[in-house]
């Protein structure tokens, strides 16, 4: 039975482990079928497409966009898109170059609470294609002593409604998933049960969506039958990934998980 990953971060989002170190860690848990899927761009994996071959492992077009409705965040993952397309590639660049005005922003706003990080330091944390969110901020705060973890960081500082927060630039959902689609790639709700609301994930296949993530790592059985029974309902592709960022828990979730092999021939099926 092939072992299948279609949710992984690297250090092109805010992943610890760089493009080449995914694949190595998953060569040596087993699986055969990856998707690389950093936030808001694809430079990660394209970095080591023509790589995985060494690997023996298949290597899916991935990407995480971030994107707003009804002043939710929701994240679509797109699958098999064309990287050279413009409007996806357009879109993608417009949401990375908002995150390091955002970024400043917040730091800006915790000085002004005798916060002082170095903006320079936060981005040696960002990888190698400066990708700036809060968890590098959170980081910061961290090594500097403001904070004992990332709990108390998103808590006290970083959260949605906390002082520090500025909302980042995402385009709306519609727009996401017609440009993935537009792409030739397919479009997928991202672990919907974060958004606690299943209206908000009704409206999303409203919009056309083609798939949901049903088999996220961290649900449980019960949520995943309710997602299940969801995508089969509105005959929606079901996908599934670890979204392994690179902790000790994220090593422990990705040595175990697998989605199930017959996601890939709905996604083919998708495709034609």
């Amino acid at each position: 039975m092939k072992k299948i990953d279609l949710h992984l971060h690297t250090t092109f989002s805010d992943g610890l482990y760089t493009p080449k170190q995914v694949l190595q860690l998953t060569e040596k848990f087993g699986f055969d079928i990856i998707s690389i899927t950093d936030h808001d761009n694809i430079g990660g994996y394209l970095k080591v497409k023509d790589l995985a071959h060494e690997y023996d492992i298949q290597i899916i077009p991935g990407v995480e966009v971030s994107s707003f409705h009804k002043n939710r965040e929701v994240h679509i993952l797109g699958y098999f898109y064309d990287c050279r397309n413009e409007a996806l590639r357009n879109m993608l660049n417009e949401i990375y170059q908002s995150r390091y005005s955002r970024a400043k922003k917040i730091v800006s706003k915790l000085a002004e609470k005798g916060i002082d990080l170095n903006f320079e330091k936060i981005k040696s944390y960002s990888g190698e294609n400066n990708y700036l969110g809060r968890p590098h901020i959170c980081r910061a705060l961290i090594d500097e002593g403001y904070c004992k973890n990332k709990y108390e960081a998103f808590d006290k500082y970083l959260g949605d409604s906390c002082f520090a927060y500025v909302p980042k630039y995402t385009p709306p959902v519609k727009k996401v998933i017609r440009t993935i689609q537009g792409a030739g790639g397919i479009s997928v709700l991202a672990h919907p049960y974060t958004l606690r609301d299943d209206k908000v994930v009704f409206d999303v296949i409203k919009f056309g969506i083609d798939g949901i993530e049903v088999f996220y790592a961290r649900c449980n059985d019960d949520l995943i039958f309710h997602y299940n029974e969801m995508a089969q309902m509105n005959n929606l592709i079901r996908t599934g990934g670890s979204d392994f960022h690179g902790d000790d828990i994220d090593l422990e979730i990705l040595k175990t998980y697998s989605a199930p092999p017959y996601i890939l021939d709905e996604m083919e099926r998708g495709l034609q």
